[in-house]
């Protein structure tokens, strides 16, 4: 890192710059830290590029493709701002030097780290890929290295796989000496090109050398097209993939896919911490060491909620908490993009029919007040939800809760405005949730919308809600890589939830702490951070277990891991393979303490792990209504409106409409647009029945101290006990 030029900001947004990571023509990577203590490598374009629309189009659109590509392996962004006149966008930051940086000191890989590293970037390319895209540009100083793994950056020239731009016939694309032969030839590419690239970065990894040679561009180009790579010197174990890679014939390359699955028998090992040469691992170690050493933001507080339940005025939020150094690599994934320009949606002086729409849309605004309804202008909010797949109970709860928040608020005689409720089942599929987020973004009355509630559906509908400047709040979704300037999140991040466990195992003083990752991105998510957070800040050893979702030994791999003497075991899957995981734990006769997660808050894991899921304790971001003194008049009232007790986040989801309601009222405006709303709901503090509500300005995570819950399996029910993990 290199001290700041006189030239270069103090600030960008809420974040403190703390020196210089590089430079290039387009602009500055600067090192920041943000005000949760999270550094991050901010990307500063240069004034004069930003004045050009297309230029400024295409930054647009690298922050919407980085966006979209969600893999523990592919930095992800965490908060741009694609109007400013400088525009910028932040990435996690990775204290590790580029695989350029490393191989070019004169480290070549040795094998086992080859194959490391080739099984990573291929799942990260896999990623990619699945989302649409091609990369473009996968070379050495595009690849960073952490100890558990390497990081693919720089989506900068990355496009989708329909479109167009940058690949006419005589356009070159990439870097010359890893690029393709199609895009030495300027020709369509798509992800074997991408392929192509990664065989000569695992050449230049296992050499030293780029496979076909330096020189002058020209020279470069022509040999890719038409000379044989420079293979020598790669260990025959992994010679015939990196062939396969390198083909002239874009046809017969491997897919990502491919490669991940023939090299990811050293899986386990690299969970730890050994896939590196030590060379590479002690410059890690030194870099991170002087990141420890970087001045911090100074901790601010949050102030408590009032005791009343009365949601209507509307106060200023404050920043998160305060977190000790441990904690914070637990929030690392939550930061957001600044405001920006988009259509203005107004309420309207137009009566609610309540009629029902076509494809699953549904409308509710019926308040019982007869003609008086109709002069009230009407506020519409949209619901979209899975109301009849694989998550439909889930989305139920969210309709029955935000229907009884809609008719309590239209019963009222003192109500300025009437609400619409317009829902869409997108039942969990991701074409059918951009659909319904096309039929809310084209309804000018529509201000806020609910939902949605998988993360696959949510973060296929981001962008076009941002596009739309339309805000959206999940109660549901605490996906870290879930970011841009529209999306509140009504409840703790994934990571965020172990912060829970981390608590108590500090309380009960636990060590050889057993993670058990099931390869699922969830999964990544919460068993990483909880790892390094336990690693940096507790000094505590962890055992990582590996056990992808289509292993069939579960019981092995239990007994292996008990053999170990694990203090506590954490499990960072969903809820069938929690409870498959569990029976199997149950057969080796641990006694431990055993953790879920919010994954795992489901009827379906009672009814799968049977008596072994006794004594379990479930991390989760979902209160119980029945169980809380604030949600007792709820309660009474959801009995009475639908015959039943309120099921899991349908509390929630009321809270999320009286919020909206409570932003309106506190505009006192006779009309308000969709760009009034995006930033007064992340400067609200509001006391709803299930739990505090208070949002980071910057960003829109959810910011209150009490959303995590934990609940202890019993005799096959989930029993509260409430926030405190001394009491568990």
């Amino acid at each position: 890192m290199e001290p700041l030029h006189s030239s270069d900001p103090a600030h960008i947004a809420g974040y403190r710059i703390l020196g210089r990571l590089g430079a290039g023509g387009m602009g500055v990577v600067l090192l920041g830290r943000s005000q949760g203590g999270a550094l991050v490598a901010i990307k500063l374009i240069r004034a004069e590029y930003a004045d050009d629309a297309a230029f400024r189009a295409r930054f647009r659109r690298e922050v919407s493709i980085a966006r979209q590509v969600r893999n523990r392996w592919a930095v992800p962004v965490v908060d741009a701002d694609t109007e400013a006149a400088a525009p910028w966008l932040a990435t996690e930051f990775v204290p590790g030097p580029a695989l350029s940086d490393a191989v070019g000191a004169g480290t070549p890989f040795p094998e086992h780290s080859v194959r490391a590293l080739g099984a990573l970037l291929a799942e990260a390319l896999e990623a990619v890929h699945a989302a649409g895209m091609v990369h473009r540009d996968v070379k050495p100083g595009n690849v960073l290295l952490a100890l558990d793994g390497p990081r693919l950056i720089d989506f900068g020239i990355a496009r989708a796989l329909d479109d167009t731009v940058l690949t006419a016939t005589g356009t070159v694309v990439g870097s010359p000496g890893f690029l393709s032969p199609e895009q030495a030839q300027g020709r369509r590419i798509g992800p074997p090109s991408d392929i192509f690239s990664l065989g000569c970065v695992l050449a230049y990894a296992a050499t030293g050398r780029r496979p076909f040679g330096s020189g002058p561009v020209d020279a470069m180009l022509f040999r890719t097209v038409y000379d044989p790579p420079d293979l020598d010197g790669i260990p025959q174990a992994l010679l015939p993939v990196v062939q396969a890679c390198v083909s002239k014939d874009a046809e017969s390359r491997p897919t990502a896919a491919q490669i991940r699955t023939q090299w990811t028998r050293w899986t386990q090992d690299t969970a730890g911490r050994g896939w590196l040469p030590a060379p590479v691992t002690h410059l890690i170690a030194a870099r991170s060491t002087q990141m420890l050493s970087l001045p911090d933001i100074e901790s601010t507080q949050f102030a408590a909620p009032r005791d009343d339940a009365d949601t209507r005025p509307v106060q200023p939020g404050a920043p998160a908490p305060g977190r000790r150094r441990f904690l914070t690599y637990l929030a690392a994934g939550g930061a957001v993009v600044a405001a920006g320009g988009a259509t203005a949606a107004w309420l309207t002086g137009v009566g609610d029919d309540g009629q029902t729409g076509s494809d699953g849309d549904r409308s509710t605004g019926s308040d019982g007040n007869g003609d008086r309804a109709k002069t009230r202008p009407v506020l519409g909010i949209g619901l979209q939800a899975d109301l009849s797949g694989a998550q439909s109970a889930r989305g139920k709860a969210q309709q029955q809760g935000a229907q009884l928040a809609v008719e309590a608020h239209n019963a009222r005689s003192d109500a300025p405005f009437s609400l619409k409720l317009t829902m869409v089942d997108d039942r969990g599929d991701e074409a059918r949730a951009l659909t319904a987020a096309r039929r809310f973004t084209d309804d000018t009355s529509v201000v806020a919308v609910l939902g949605a509630t998988s993360t696959q559906t949510a973060g296929a509908v981001l962008s076009a809600y941002d596009e739309a400047a339309l805000s959206v709040i999940s109660v549901t979704d605490g996906d870290t890589r879930h970011i841009n300037r529209v999306f509140q999140c009504a409840r703790p991040n994934d990571a965020m939830q172990m912060v829970a466990v981390s608590s108590y195992l500090g309380i009960h003083d636990l060590d050889d702490i057993a993670l058990v990752d099931n390869e699922t991105e969830y999964s990544r998510q919460v068993t990483r951070f909880l790892s390094e957070g336990l690693r940096t800040g507790g000094d505590r050893t962890v055992l990582a277990e590996t056990l992808p979702l289509d292993s069939d030994d579960h019981e092995a791999r239990a007994r292996q891991m008990v053999a170990k003497r694990p203090g506590a075991v954490v499990h960072g899957g969903d809820w069938q393979d929690a409870a498959r995981f569990a029976r199997a734990l149950a057969k080796t006769g641990y006694r431990g303490p055993k953790f879920a997660t919010q994954a795992a808050h489901d009827p379906r894991f009672l009814r799968e792990a049977g008596a072994a899921g006794d004594d379990w304790l479930i991390v989760s971001t979902a209160v119980d209504p029945s169980a809380v003194r604030s949600a007792g008049a709820f309660g009474k009232a959801f009995r009475a409106r639908f015959d039943t007790a309120p099921p899991l986040f349908a509390a929630e989801a009321y809270d999320a409409v009286r919020l909206i309601i409570a932003c309106v009222e506190g505009l006192d405006r006779k009309s308000v647009s969709r760009q009034d709303l995006v930033p007064v709901l992340r400067t609200t503090t509001f006391t709803g029945v299930s739990k505090p509500y208070a949002f980071n300005k910057e960003n829109g995570w959810y910011t209150g101290d009490q959303g995590v819950f934990l609940y202890r399996v019993e005799n096959g029910q989930f029993r509260f006990l409430g926030t405190d993990p001394a009491k568990a």
